[in-house]
């Protein structure tokens, strides 16, 4: 019984011990107050003259839908989808289904693609070295010691990129897809999609925000059709081969003919030749038919299957601009210093 009088005796002692040294820490505090004010003023401005500095950011913001064409198992897959089956090949994932085109969009190759277009056709400046020359990281290689030069990223080089220029375009990349290239989907079940840019140049952020959008359509459509395309390509050779050879034909049909006028009528051999050319010529003109028919119904299909791309908005001139809010810089360099203050005079008074 004595021990537990001893245990309740001791835990109280040490809770007042702990609350009049937080009290002692809190009036030492208090004391210092003007000092940790000035301090806090201090970092603010520090923070505010920070947040000055910092580069204007345009950004530019374009939203776009994909309409899906139309697949000859779009019926059936419409059927089995009412009673709870999914037919992979009518229904399976594509490149801007669901969140793929959200990783698409912001996929290393794609963006690389993109920095390598031509700035304007006014220069031989690609979107990759004005964004070096903006950022001021052009002057940064050329003072480096390890680079030393200056470093460009032509879009139309007879080379490969050297060593050198392939890690700094990676650097450029990395920094674009981190910070500066946001892709959203505003409502997960719309198809609605906007990717917006950010970056220190007006010219900069519309060119890039325009053409990341143009190549993946591009490449998009190229990888949905290219079966079908393939297909129309190839009916479209063989009927322009036939025709060149129905055309040969049909001449040599029309001068067989024009012997007969001129030979005895009791001779039946003369006539075989013009059979046998017209008998081909009939051939011919039938399977020209139905290659053109056939060609018909795949270019029919064709533009069926072709997806459409439907731009929405489009960023126009002049981009707004952002800035890194002032007030809101200055208050966290407020708070930030008055706590390392209070901190600094916590522990000065714990070593006296």
């Amino acid at each position: 019984m004595s021990e537990e009088i001893n245990q309740s005796t001791n835990d109280e002692f040490s809770l007042k011990e702990i609350f009049e040294r937080v009290s002692t820490f809190a009036n030492y505090l208090k004391s210092k107050w003007w000092k940790i004010l000035i301090i806090g003023i201090i970092g603010s401005l520090i923070a505010g003259f920070y947040a000055y500095n910092r580069p204007i950011k345009y950004t530019a913001e374009m939203s776009f839908v994909v309409e899906e064409g139309k697949s000859s198992a779009g019926g059936l897959a419409s059927l089995a989808g009412q009673f709870g089956f999914d037919i992979g090949g009518a229904t399976g994932a594509t490149l801007f289904s669901g969140d793929n085109i959200l990783m698409f969009l912001k996929s290393s190759s794609l963006t690389k693609e993109t920095l390598l277009t031509p700035y304007d056709s006014l220069s031989d400046k690609t979107l990759a070295d004005k964004y070096a020359e903006v950022n001021g990281l052009r002057d940064a290689w050329k003072e480096n010691k390890k680079i030393g030069k200056d470093v460009y990223f032509p879009s139309v080089s007879k080379t490969p990129f050297t060593r050198l220029q392939d890690s700094l375009l990676i650097t450029i990349i990395n920094k674009v897809l981190k910070t500066e290239l946001l892709v959203d989907r505003p409502e997960k079940k719309s198809t609605f999609l906007v990717v917006t840019t950010s970056l220190g140049d007006e010219k900069l952020a519309k060119y890039f925000c325009e053409r990341l959008v143009q190549k993946a359509t591009d490449r998009y459509v190229s990888s949905k059709i290219s079966r079908q395309k393939s297909n129309v390509d190839r009916l479209a050779k063989r009927a322009d081969s036939i025709e060149r050879v129905l055309n040969g034909r049909t001449f040599s049909t029309a001068q067989a003919q024009e012997k007969i006028l001129d030979v005895n009528p009791g001779d039946r051999t003369v006539t075989v030749n013009a059979e046998v050319s017209n008998r081909d010529k009939m051939m011919l003109t039938q399977i020209y038919g139905e290659v053109i028919k056939n060609l018909e119904i795949s270019k029919m299909q064709l533009n069926q299957e072709t997806p459409t791309i439907q731009v929405v908005d489009l960023p126009n001139y002049p981009l707004p601009k952002t800035r890194v809010q002032l007030i809101l810089f200055g208050l966290i360099g407020f708070i930030a210093f008055s706590f390392l203050s209070s901190i600094y005079f916590v522990i000065k008074k714990l070593i006296q």
